[in-house]
């Protein structure tokens, strides 16, 4: 049962649908203050979160619980198609607002036989979640959708066993992640990291690709590109200001990153995104 009902909200919608873009990727970003759901309705991909990668297939409902870090890339054989959705003010884990997953738990949730009437719920909320008129059914629909992937967590907390890496590797590399996201602003080395947390670069770099998949250095930009999207996409930040606010005090470097990344500049692929011509439009 949802705790607190009446203090739920809806903050975004947004639908991917990465079958005319088949390299689609988000890189490494977060939501502060929103847990967010995407219903995969048809495709698959690879979502990365917290050091682990997972695979997505059809009818999974995959939780990104809020300032959780996380990635994701589209199937180029079975491109993905999904609906995103944030929502605010959930009140499930004691202290931890915005949190339906306990550390660690996997963020992939099959919904099974669930899946029909979850996907009826969300498409309904993509196509009418910001109609005027509609503020009582969206409530309602919106609150059904929850109570029913609540229940799956808890269906999955009672059966199931997370099957957790060694602990001190993963306690190790966890702490040098949650450094990395809190300063990725900042000049970061695999030396300095080293000395900060008393672990050989070896040993460290060896680790945290083994851990992640990704260099110390592939991190920090997928980090920094993650948030640079994000920001194009939901604010109306100019981008030089997005690009000091993610690290690059020379804007012409961060010009030629974002598009080594993306394959557009910061003004294309914000326009592209606000005409619908990308691959993934908001609500």
């Amino acid at each position: 049962m949802l705790n607190r009902p009446e203090t739920v909200g809806i903050q975004s919608i947004v639908v991917v649908d990465a079958r005319n873009q088949p390299d689609w990727a988000f890189p490494l970003h977060s939501h502060e203050d929103e847990v967010e759901f995407s219903l995969v309705q048809a495709g698959g991909g690879t979502f990365y979160c917290e050091g682990r990668s997972y695979a997505m297939h059809p009818g999974d409902v995959i939780i990104k619980n809020a300032g959780i870090i996380h990635a994701e890339q589209t199937s180029r054989d079975q491109p993905i198609r999904q609906i995103c959705i944030s929502f605010s003010g959930i009140q499930e884990l004691p202290g931890l607002p915005n949190h339906l997953l306990p550390a660690y738990g996997s963020p992939v949730l099959p919904c099974g036989e669930d899946f029909e009437i979850l996907n009826a719920l969300f498409s309904y909320l993509a196509a009418h979640g910001r109609e005027e008129g509609q503020e009582t059914t969206v409530r309602h629909l919106m609150l059904a959708a929850l109570e029913i992937i609540i229940r799956r967590i808890d269906q999955r907390k009672k059966t199931a066993k997370e099957n957790i890496r060694d602990s001190k590797t993963m306690q190790t590399v966890t702490n040098v992640m949650e450094w990395i996201n809190q300063h990725y602003q900042q000049k970061i080395t695999l030396n300095a990291l080293s000395e900060r947390f008393f672990i050989s670069s070896y040993y460290l770099d060896k680790k945290f690709k083994a851990c992640t998949g990704y260099s110390i250095n592939q991190y920090v930009i997928d980090r920094r590109m993650g948030e640079a999207q994000r920001m194009l996409i939901f604010e109306q930040t100019s981008i030089k200001e997005i690009a000091l606010a993610v690290g690059y005090d020379n804007l012409q470097y961060f010009y030629a990153t974002f598009k080594k990344y993306t394959g557009k500049s910061p003004a294309v692929f914000r326009e592209e995104f606000r005409q619908g011509n990308a691959a993934v439009s908001s609500v």
